[in-house]
């Protein structure tokens, strides 16, 4: 035997030409499960107030056809060379507003492959462990400090200087971002981080005199 030979058997062996219906339905059933997991997961652990439909199919989709490209890579070695070159020139050019709905799509690839190479254990150790940090990072991080605007607009006087100083008591990190006076109003604009205990200080800002509005915006980019 060459050493040509040895070559090509050593690659070929890496490669199962015998691809039966039941690991196909195994490799595709472990994907299915695996991506509904990782929505139950994201539902949870979401920022917003309602749920973004198609993002959630594509999770489920991506899951299923990493799986299915994988079982086709594993089949065929010409296939799968091609399939590299046919999926290099692929583009997505989707914005995604959320980091984590980045980390949300890279572990549904993860899970697709993983399943579909048949390493089932891995597919269900990693799972349930990323599954648990994502929501153990998402109960640790609720209850922290959040940016927000705060906009207060006061009559013209020296009212900015009193919403000054019951920030300064309660400790409250500021930044004055806008300042605007004129005769008939001050208009005042701080970029704050407060806590979900800390936000009922947009009450006690509108119960001081000369205030006329107050508004508490979240301006969260992630």
């Amino acid at each position: 035997m060459t050493f040509a030979d040895m070559f090509k058997n050593s690659i070929l062996e890496g490669f199962n030409t015998d691809v039966t219906m039941g690991k196909v339905a195994a490799g595709l059933l472990a994907a299915l499960l695996s991506a509904l997991f990782i929505l139950f997961v994201y539902r949870m652990t979401m920022r917003g107030i309602a749920a973004n439909r198609g993002y959630e199919i594509t999770l489920l989709l991506v899951t299923a056809i990493s799986a299915m490209i994988v079982l086709t890579i594993t089949s065929n070695l010409a296939l799968s060379l091609g399939m590299v070159g046919a999926l290099s020139i692929i583009r997505f050019r989707t914005a995604i507003k959320e980091a984590s709905d980045t980390a949300f799509m890279f572990w549904a690839v993860a899970a697709g492959i993983t399943a579909g190479a048949g390493f089932y254990m891995i597919t269900v150790v990693g799972c349930l462990f990323i599954g648990l940090v994502t929501v153990l990072a998402c109960l640790l991080t609720r209850k922290s400090a959040r940016p927000y605007l705060l906009v207060v607009r006061t009559e013209a006087g020296d009212t900015a200087e009193t919403v000054e100083k019951l920030l300064e008591e309660n400790r409250v990190r500021r930044k004055l971002s806008s300042l605007v006076q004129n005769d008939r109003y001050t208009e005042i604009i701080y970029e704050i981080s407060v806590s979900a205990a800390q936000q009922r200080l947009a009450a006690a800002v509108k119960a001081l005199p000369g205030v006329k509005t107050v508004s508490l915006v979240d301006c969260r980019n992630s």
